[in-house]
């Protein structure tokens, strides 16, 4: 009843190229925990975790060494057999370079620091009947930001990515509330599972298009350096939503059945939004960047001996919200009005037909695959089959129809 357990990883990556931006970098992760079960069904688990990352990188990132430690505690009890209550905390220092981590006992209210960051979670989940369950669960998290975010220097084409040292790391509150329950129809059996959760954030990181600069003497020619990308702290983010999943499988007649549907609402929003000082979304619109309010995933398959036939489909509601950047003119700051016909743009044709870009999409795809024999098997796979033209950001076009020919062996080890 008594587990002790050392994971440890290396992982190493190289990339070399002749743009002055090569970049070399190391990771070295250790894991330390140990598991206690006790005989009134209470498990404890605690461990420890070490990283280190070396960024060795010419002007893409620079030279940055950082580091990692951690040690969390868990509890999880079962009571009556039916109830699971699960409590947990972490400790959390990260620094890179002389950026570290600071913590604070009740920030709100004790501004006691701590040397590192502390996070806490618990969840319940009680079965009610035979194939009925309820669970709620609250975690807290921080992400302390990557070297690629507060050091990433580099250009597409004529815009720059910069670099932001002094990003801050983001923390959050996630709280939800679900609902699973199994069901039978004939041969069909499944599950269905229902949730409510609600997510925030404080000093969100996203990565922002803008200009950056504030010297209103600059030449034209040094102006065009400072519009670019960069990551920014934003602030306060509340997402609430609701998740509904249904899967199962089963049979009619000779013919199994599988089937994995899945639906997602949410609304992303700034809770402390003011249109006069939030400006770097489109105008008005309190809404997340790059979010989507409806997201709807279906995939059934149908198997009828050595013959398979499966149909999938997803559905994405329109992105809302973007950076203004991508439709307002690029050099707005030389004298460009909003409605300048001759002011260059990021995408030219963005914003004359913004309609194609925000718009709801569905996309299909279809699979037949013959089971030629135990170990050979072919397929024949198409997918957005309607060939839907559609953007996942702008200027990212996504794939058109796609046929592929798949063939599939698997070696019989038991001769």
């Amino acid at each position: 009843n008594n587990k002790l357990s050392l994971r440890t990883r290396y992982f190493k990556t190289n990339n070399v190229n002749d743009k002055n931006q090569s970049s070399l970098s190391h990771v070295y992760y250790s894991e330390l925990q140990y598991q206690k079960k006790f005989r009134n069904d209470l498990n404890i688990s605690t461990g420890y975790v070490f990283m280190r990352t070396t960024t060795i990188s010419d002007s893409l990132y620079g030279k940055h060494d950082g580091y990692n430690h951690a040690g969390y505690v868990q509890a999880d009890k079962k009571f009556f057999n039916k109830l699971t209550v699960s409590l947990g905390a972490r400790g959390e220092f990260y620094r890179i370079d002389t950026a570290k981590t600071q913590g604070y006992l009740i920030p709100s209210k004790i501004k006691v620091e701590l040397p590192f960051y502390p996070v806490f979670s618990a969840g319940a989940s009680y079965q009610v009947m035979e194939y009925s369950f309820i669970r709620s669960s609250f975690w807290q998290g921080d992400r302390f930001p990557s070297v690629a975010e507060k050091f990433v220097s580099t250009t597409v084409s004529v815009l720059q990515i910069f670099p932001n040292p002094s990003l801050q790391p983001e923390i959050g509150n996630n709280l939800e509330v679900g609902f699973k329950q199994g069901f039978r129809i004939g041969d069909f059996k499944g599950f269905v599972d229902i949730a409510g959760f609600w997510t925030r954030y404080d000093n969100m990181v996203e990565f922002v298009f803008n200009y950056y600069n504030s010297d209103p003497n600059l030449a034209f020619a040094d102006k065009i350096k400072y519009y670019g990308f960069r990551s920014e702290n934003l602030g306060k983010a509340d997402i609430k939503g609701i998740d509904l999943g249904v899967n199962g499988t089963g049979k009619i007649g000779a013919v199994n059945i599988t089937l994995m549907s899945g639906y997602t609402y949410m609304n992303p929003i700034k809770p402390d939004y003011d249109p006069n000082r939030d400006t770097l979304g489109l105008e008005g619109l309190n809404v997340l960047k790059y979010r989507n309010r409806h997201l709807f995933k279906n995939d059934i398959q149908f198997d009828y001996k050595f013959f398979s036939i499966g149909y999938s489909t997803r559905f994405q509601s329109k992105v809302e919200n973007i950076d203004n950047r991508f439709v307002r003119p690029l050099f707005e700051e030389l004298g460009f009005g909003l409605d300048s016909e001759d002011a260059p743009t990021i995408l030219p044709g963005l914003k004359k037909n913004f309609d194609q870009f925000q718009k709801n999409i569905w996309i299909h795809d279809l699979r037949v695959s013959f089971q030629l024999s135990k170990q050979i098997r072919i397929s024949y796979i198409v997918n957005n089959f309607t060939n839907v033209e559609y953007q996942a950001r702008p200027g990212d076009m996504r794939p058109p129809t796609l046929h592929m020919i798949q063939l599939s062996i698997k070696p019989d080890y038991s001769k």
